[in-house]
C-alpha cells in the first residue's frame, strides 16, 4: 500500500507549489500594472482661502476620490508648493486620513505654519502656497487635474526644538551653558551671567542642522534667524533669569542680584555667592540651628532668591516631608518657588548629619546650589566638619 502511495503524493505537492508560485507571480506584474486616475475635484478648502494660523486649530482638505483600474484601494497625499510651483519638488507633503486612504486630510495649523516657514514668509505676514492632491497604487501615481491657492498669516511664534538641545553662546554669556526645558510645551529657561554691552544669542543642534536664536531689542521677544546674529545685551553685567516661550516667541529676563540661605526660625541669612552656569556654592557655612525654648531646636531653612528687587522663596519641590531628613533621602533637596512669609511654604530641614542637640552650632559645611539644565533644580550639603 505504501509503495503506491508516494510516487502519487510527491508529484501533487509539486504540481501545487509550481501553480502558487505562478499565482504569486501574476500577482506580482498585475499590481505593478495598476494605473490610478488622477483626482478631478477639489471640495475643501475653497480656493484664495484666507487664514489666520493659531497655535491650536486644524483645517480640513477634502477631494472627489480617484479610481484604480483593478478597483483597488487608493492612496493620497496633499502636496504643497509656493505660489506658482509645479510640485515637482513639493516643498511638504502630508498623507490623508486613515493611513492614506482616505479621501480627506486634517492638517493642524502647526503643520501648515511648517509650511509657511519653508515658503519663506515672515512670522505674522500673509503669504500665498499652492496645493494639490497626488493619488497612487502601488508604483504609479497622477497629480490632480487642478490646484488652488491658500493664503496664510504664520503664526507669530518659533517652531518648538522637539527634543532638540539648546544653548546659549555669544561673547556676553557663559557660551555653551545648556538651557533648561521647564516641563511645559515649547517654553524654557536658565540662570546664567551675561556681561554687560557683549552679545548673546541662543542656538540648537538637530539633525537637520544648527537653529538661531536672538532676543528682540525691546527684549520681550525673540525670533529664529538663518544667519549668526549680532546677539542682544544686557545694560548691566550680572545673573538673569531667561525664559524664552516658543509658543507665544516672548522672553523674560530678570536680574538675580542675591541668593541666601534663610534660617526660618532665627531668621538668620547668609549670601551664597554665584559661582557659574547656573551653580551657586557657598563655603565654610556654620549651620547654627535655633533653640525653640524647649530644651530642643528648630532646623528649618529656606533658600531666597532677589529677583528684580522681589524676593522669590524656594522650599522642597516633592514629595514633600515633615521629618528631618538623612543626608541621602533621594530628591529631598530638589527645589521649586513656594510660599514666601517666615513659617510659609515648603520649607527643608537640615539633615541629621548636620544637627546635634547638645551644641547647635557644632558643624561647618559647604553649599552648592544647582539650577542647571541636567538635573532637578537642587542643592546639597558636602565636605562637613565638626
Amino acid at each position: 500500500m505504501n509503495t503506491i502511495t508516494k510516487p502519487i503524493l510527491l508529484p501533487l505537492a509539486l504540481l501545487v507549489f509550481v501553480l502558487a508560485l505562478a499565482t504569486g507571480c501574476s500577482d506580482d506584474e498585475g499590481f505593478q500594472d495598476v494605473s490610478v486616475t488622477p483626482v478631478e475635484q477639489f471640495y475643501e478648502p475653497t480656493n484664495n482661502r484666507n487664514v489666520v494660523l493659531q497655535s491650536a486649530g486644524s483645517m480640513y482638505f477634502e477631494w472627489e476620490k480617484a479610481q484604480a483600474t483593478d478597483n483597488s484601494v487608493v492612496y493620497y497625499d496633499v502636496l504643497f508648493d509656493k505660489e506658482g510651483g509645479n510640485f515637482s519638488n513639493p516643498l511638504y507633503v502630508v498623507s490623508s486620513d486613515n493611513k492614506g486612504i482616505s479621501s480627506g486630510a486634517t492638517i493642524t495649523h502647526k503643520t501648515l505654519n511648517k509650511v509657511a516657514k519653508l515658503a519663506g514668509f515672515e512670522l505674522g505676514k500673509v503669504g500665498t502656497l499652492t496645493w494639490t492632491v497626488r493619488s497612487s497604487r502601488g508604483l504609479n501615481e497622477a497629480l490632480a487635474t487642478q490646484t488652488r491657492s491658500i493664503s496664510l498669516i504664520r503664526i507669530n511664534n518659533v517652531d518648538d526644538l522637539e527634543g532638540a538641545p539648546l544653548f546659549i553662546t555669544g561673547e556676553g554669556s557663559e557660551d555653551g551653558q545648556a538651557v533648561k526645558p521647564t516641563g511645559t510645551i515649547g517654553e524654557y529657561e536658565i540662570y546664567t551671567e551675561l556681561e554687560a554691552g557683549k552679545p548673546y544669542h541662543f542656538y540648537s543642534t538637530a539633525a537637520g542642522g544648527q537653529r538661531m536664536f536672538t532676543v528682540d531689542p525691546d527684549g520681550k521677544g525673540f525670533r529664529e534667524v538663518t544667519t549668526t546674529p549680532e546677539g542682544a545685551t544686557v545694560s548691566e553685567t550680572g545673573v538673569y533669569r531667561i525664559r524664552l516661550d516658543f509658543e507665544a516667541a516672548a522672553v523674560t529676563i530678570e536680574k538675580i542680584t542675591r541668593l541666601d540661605i534663610l534660617v526660618s526660625w532665627s531668621q538668620r541669612r547668609t549670601e551664597v555667592p554665584y559661582a557659574g552656569k547656573g551653580v551657586w556654592q557657598l563655603k565654610d557655612y556654620n549651620v547654627q540651628l535655633a533653640s525653640n525654648g524647649n530644651g530642643g531646636f528648630d532646623e528649618r531653612y529656606k533658600l531666597i532668591f532677589t529677583i528684580n528687587g522681589n524676593e522669590e522663596h524656594w522650599g522642597q519641590k516633592g514629595p514633600h516631608f515633615d521629618d528631618r531628613p538623612p543626608m541621602n533621602r533621594p530628591g529631598y533637596r530638589d527645589m521649586a518657588p513656594t510660599q514666601d512669609g517666615q513659617w510659609g511654604g515648603s520649607q527643608f530641614k537640615f539633615p541629621n548629619e548636620l544637627t546635634d542637640g547638645s551644641n547647635l552650632n557644632k558643624y561647618t559645611v559647604d553649599l552648592t546650589v544647582f539650577l542647571t539644565a541636567d538635573k532637578n533644580y537642587t542643592h546639597e550639603f558636602t565636605n562637613i566638619r565638626p
